[in-house]
């Protein structure tokens, strides 16, 4: 990394080298701990459909297409070394923490110096939430990249030293930021609308380059504009969030800040802990030490500015249409603000009274969310063995398997039994279970079903809880027995024919 001038640089290059180390070894627990949750294999059964039916489900899916598409590439080219896609899915995931460390050793150095450089590597690897991430297989971590590098690369702009080619790279990085998940788009937009307030002020002349970005940016994304239109209706009419509480805000900065919350996938919502809110603490000290006259510590504030307007847009979307914001919808945020925390923190390393205590916290938290992402992904595969054998030996394989839904249909076809005849009924709103009754007599009157069950197939009836009451209804074609099995939402039944 160069010659290292000071004790400053010196601590900036060894946090870099930790930091290196550390995405090592979140990628060695992500690579040999292979648990998976719904959202998880959503993903994977995307990727492995083929190509008409993937790009039906991208389309129903509630996030634009462009992490699925990325993946789908992975997966073709993994599958040609018979590499398991779910390792596929793993690297497919890593890969955006690698360039964002990759652009700290680069842009971020340049810009601002080796020990903000290393401490933005260091959080953006070791800060709450984001190990747990950076092996999920879904979006976010491509979300937060793509922000994150769009905010790095707005930089020159807003310093009036950018040149044609920031314009076109943050072109690039928005329109992919649009189309990877929803909330990062609106992240971008945030970032054009400080850009443009700053232009304003300072750098008239670059306002016609805005125009044209934004102006090519909007055009990109007008041909989704369709496919979102039916996803917001599908969300108004029907979507899991809960809605906004006081508790549930405050959650929203525990989940960012403090190292003892493992994954939130439902409505759980992150506690409060002692390291969090020392940790918000330092932040907030940082910017009240911080100057608005020096360029560098202003971008810092931008950042922090930035990451704060996500949940705000999302809080007052969730009341004034219904409750469409999740903490994890922060993720992508997440590179915004720990680049500015760590531009003002770096800044402080004369005054050791405020540097000293903020460097303990931040390598506690560090330590700590270490240690409980381990534990997280030991958990979840355990969960994901135990619950693989358990439907295994529940359900055995070569059986017929009817759903009366959409997500234990696509849950167990895809990926814990896709070794049986997985059949969906058409679903219906009404939760009325004699027409769904019906349905399963007519696929037992199917003469190719039929011809499995004298073969020695049985039979399995999976619902997904939604009936008014507790299924004790039979037809006059079989019965229904239910089975002790534990599959959370999802309620199980052998279907004994008469």
């Amino acid at each position: 990394m160069g010659n290292l001038k000071n004790n400053e640089d010196k601590l900036g290059a060894i946090l870099f080298v930790i930091s290196i180390i550390a995405l090592i070894y979140v990628s060695y627990i992500g690579f040999t701990r292979l648990g998976m949750w719904y959202d998880e294999i959503y993903s994977l059964g995307i990727v492995k459909s083929p190509f008409n039916e993937f790009l039906n489900f991208a389309f129903l899916d509630v996030h634009p297409p462009l992490y699925y598409l990325i993946y789908k590439v992975f997966y073709k080219i993994g599958a040609l070394f018979s590499i398991n896609p779910i390792i596929v899915g793993k690297f497919v995931s890593l890969l955006p923490l690698y360039l964002t460390v990759g652009l700290s050793a680069t842009k971020v150095r340049k810009n601002f110096g080796y020990l903000t450089a290393g401490l933005f590597a260091f959080c953006i690897v070791t800060m709450p939430q984001l190990m747990n991430f950076a092996v999920e297989l879904r979006m976010y971590s491509w979300g937060l990249f793509f922000v994150t590098a769009s905010f790095i690369y707005a930089y020159d702009i807003l310093n009036n030293t950018g040149k044609l080619k920031n314009w076109i790279i943050l072109t690039i990085l928005t329109i992919a930021s649009a189309y990877t998940h929803y909330f990062s788009a609106a992240a971008s937009f945030v970032i054009y609308g400080v850009l443009l307030l700053h232009l304003i002020k300072n750098n008239k002349k670059e306002l016609k380059k805005w125009i044209m970005s934004a102006v090519i940016c909007v055009l990109s994304f007008a041909p989704w504009l369709f496919i979102l239109k039916q996803q917001v209706t599908t969300v108004s009419s029907n979507y899991w969030i809960a809605p906004i509480t006081f508790e549930r805000v405050l959650g929203y900065v525990w989940f960012v800040f403090s190292p003892d919350n493992l994954v939130i996938a439902g409505n759980e919502i992150a506690t409060f802990s002692i390291l969090g809110l020392l940790l918000v603490m330092g932040v907030i000290i940082l910017l009240a030490k911080s100057s608005k006259s020096e360029f560098n510590q202003l971008y810092g504030i931008y950042g922090i500015l930035i990451a704060v307007a996500i949940p705000i847009i999302g809080i007052i979307l969730s009341l004034i249409l219904r409750p469409v914001f999740h903490p994890r919808y922060m993720i992508p945020i997440l590179g915004c603000l720990w680049l500015g925390v760590a531009i003002l923190f770096g800044k402080t390393f004369s005054s050791k009274k405020i540097f000293i205590p903020i460097f303990l916290v931040i390598l506690l938290v560090a330590c700590i969310g270490c240690v409980n992402f381990t534990q997280t992904q030991i958990n979840d595969q355990i969960h994901d063995t135990n619950k693989t054998n358990m439907i295994d030996e529940t359900f055995g394989s070569g059986n017929l398997i009817i759903y009366d839904a959409f997500v234990p249909y696509f849950e167990m076809k895809s990926y814990y039994m896709p070794d049986n005849h997985n059949f969906i009924l058409t679903v219906t709103k009404d939760k009325n279970f004699n027409n769904t009754a019906d349905q399963i007599s007519g696929v037992l009157a199917d003469p190719g079903i039929q011809n499995e069950i004298a073969q020695g197939s049985k039979v399995y009836f999976i619902s997904y809880k939604h009936y008014d009451n507790e299924i004790t209804l039979n037809h006059d074609t079989y019965n229904l027995k239910k089975i002790p099995v534990a599959l959370d939402k999802y309620d199980a039944y052998e279907v004994e024919l008469k």
